[in-house]
């Protein structure tokens, strides 16, 4: 598919309007040191342009922050249509669930989980990530194991 100079545009100040919220007041040094890294649109454009089109499902099973499914959308593509599944909680959390929501894609088709798993990818159950470092948080690696008696 070719997108169009206006659809283009649009995909790059949509980037430019988020990498600013999520750059504002830091350096290079502090960003690099966060790893916030963002696909550029010149990326997510040559991505999307290697589709036949959108009338299909758009999924990516490494979101991150969401930039090739916001270019998808900006695109054209139907927001119901598009999944995202992300393996961090905070970036899922912070960044992922609000963009692509604000975007139009239901929350139900926004998974945190392992893409590797292939539950992950089935969004008509109810999949849910075990995270085994939030397990460790909560009750130690003790009481992960429940009672468990010694002789």
């Amino acid at each position: 598919m070719v997108l169009t100079d206006e659809q283009k545009k649009a995909i790059e100040k949509e980037y430019n309007e988020f990498v600013d919220i999520q750059y504002a007041g830091l350096d290079k040094a502090a960003r690099q040191a966060a790893a916030m890294y963002y696909t550029p649109p010149e990326l997510t454009i040559r991505m999307l342009e290697k589709f036949d089109d959108l009338n299909d499902s758009v999924i990516d099973c490494c979101a991150g922050s969401g930039n090739l499914l916001a270019a998808a959308l900006i695109a054209g593509a139907d927001p119901k249509q598009c999944f995202a599944i992300e393996l961090d909680k905070k970036i899922y959390e912070e960044v992922l669930v609000p963009r692509l929501t604000k975007l139009g894609v239901p929350k139900e088709n926004i998974r945190r989980g392992d893409a590797l798993d292939p539950k992950a990818w089935d969004f008509n159950s109810d999949y849910k990530y075990f995270d085994p470092d939030e397990v460790k948080e909560k009750k130690g690696m003790l009481g992960f194991f429940g009672n468990v008696r010694t002789r």
